[in-house]
Parts: C-alpha cells; structure tokens; sequence
C-alpha cells in the first residue's frame, strides 16, 4: 500500500498529518482500506510505504499493536520519496519474491471484490503462458462516473431553450479511468530497475508516466479490469473534498460492508 507523498491537494490538512489518516465516518481512510482487504483470503499480509518522518510515523503509530485485530501482519517500509514507481521499489525486499502483488494507493476508496480481482488476474496470467507470452499486470479502472453538476439538454431547433435538465447524473466515460489500483507480477521490479538505471538525472520514477505508459508497446501484457456500474470509487484527495463528497463517501463505505 502507497501512503506517502507531499499530499499537496489536501493542504493545510497535509502539513500536520498524512493524507491516508483523513478521517472518514470517526476512522482514518487508511484504516478503512486495510480492514477491508484483510478479509480477503487472497491479501495474505500488507506492506505500508510511507516516509519515516513524524507524518509516517503517524500511521506507523495508529497501527501499533493492531495486528491481532487485523488478522494480518503489517510491514512498514520508507517512502525515499523517489516517486511512485520508486515506492513500488522501495518495498522489494518485502514483496520482490511473491508471483505477484497487488499496489493500492491509500486515498482510494472502493469496494472491490478483491476475489473476483485477482481471480481475473490469474485466469489472464495463466492465458498469456500458454501462449507463450508474459503478462505484468492488471489495472482497476471505471466506465462509468456520477458528475458532480448537473447537465442540460438543449433544443436543437431553439437555441439556448432548454429540453431536460439532469441532476448529477451517471454517464459513460470516452476513455475508461485508472483507479490507483493494481495487481503485477514480480517482473515489474526488473523494468522498473531498467527505468531507472536509464534516468539522465536524479531517480525520481513516477509509475504512470515512466511505467505504465511503456509497457503496452513493449510488449508486455497489460490488463484493465472494470469496475461494476453498481461499485462506487473516489480519490479522496482532501477532508474539504471528502466532506463535500459525504454521500459517496458513506455509500462505498457501506458498499464495503455488504462485502464482508
């Protein structure tokens, strides 16, 4: 789980506190994510990169001692704040063995089923050795999204005359959104090596722009995995936003619930 980060959209929050200890229905966001994965048969343990300075510590310090009440062991690693791609890095010698692993960003919220997730990753896997090619990863995405405004439609033979006006409605997205939720295979670790060995300056690796966006025209197998149009999602990048979003907010929450 990735819970570092400047967290500049949640200033001023952010200057005292981690963006992942936002507090959501009297719990911090982070504490919701890994209660519920721990459910899952499938999340055998968890590994937190997180810087380990007084904000890491935080959330180092809210987990003490909650393993037993978690059911899983929980394993802090430092965010050497070289982007994500980088964090991804720094957990190697946690994760690196594992056939595969599966990165969450800790200011994502839904109600995944995590069973049929990885199931699907494992059926695709399983497809691509077969037919002898090598598959690195599946990535959560959405179709679909609730606006936050309202839409109009307007009459095509009167201009300006409006014909139905739509409260925040549910609609098709042009292209699917990424929801900061993946599964690799340990393959990852040695691209993402080769990325930064390549880097000119500095090792900063951000997974999206130097990882992802590569992969595809490798030729590496790289997989969406949609979310269904009943299964709510949000990057709740600030309490301000989340506070605003409250209603989405209790209903993923209760959405996570149901998936117990």
């Amino acid at each position: 789980m990735i819970a570092g980060g400047s967290g500049s959209r949640a200033k001023p929050f952010s200057q005292y506190t981690p963006k992942p200890m936002i507090s959501l229905d009297g719990r911090p966001m982070i504490d919701h994510i890994v209660r519920y994965l721990a459910r899952f048969p499938e999340v055998e343990d968890f590994v937190i990169v997180c810087e380990f300075d007084d904000h890491g510590k935080q959330i180092m310090n809210y987990f003490e001692g909650k393993e037993r009440i978690i059911g899983k062991q929980i394993v802090f690693v430092e965010d050497k704040k070289n982007g994500t791609g980088g964090a991804i890095l720094n957990a190697e010698t946690e994760i690196g063995r594992d056939e595969s692993f599966i990165v969450w960003f800790a200011d994502n919220m839904c109600a995944l089923d995590m069973g049929s997730f990885v199931k699907q990753y494992k059926f695709l896997n399983e497809s691509q050795k077969n037919r002898g090619k090598n598959m690195i990863g599946m990535v959560v995405s959405r179709d679909y999204r609730r606006e936050e405004t309202g839409r109009i439609v307007c009459d095509p033979n009167e201009a300006n005359k409006i014909m139905e006006f739509i409260e925040k409605p549910f609609t098709k997205i042009d292209l699917p959104e990424t929801l900061g939720i993946y599964i690799f295979s340990n393959t990852l670790f040695s691209f993402i090596h080769k990325q930064r060995d390549s880097l000119i300056i500095g090792n900063n690796i951000d997974l999206s722009f130097d990882i992802l966006a590569k992969l595809p025209s490798l030729g590496f197998g790289l997989y969406s995995y949609p979310i269904p149009k009943h299964i709510d999602w949000i990057d709740v990048e600030s309490p301000v936003y989340a506070e605003r979003n409250k209603e989405l907010v209790e209903r993923i929450l209760a959405q996570m619930e149901v998936m117990k």
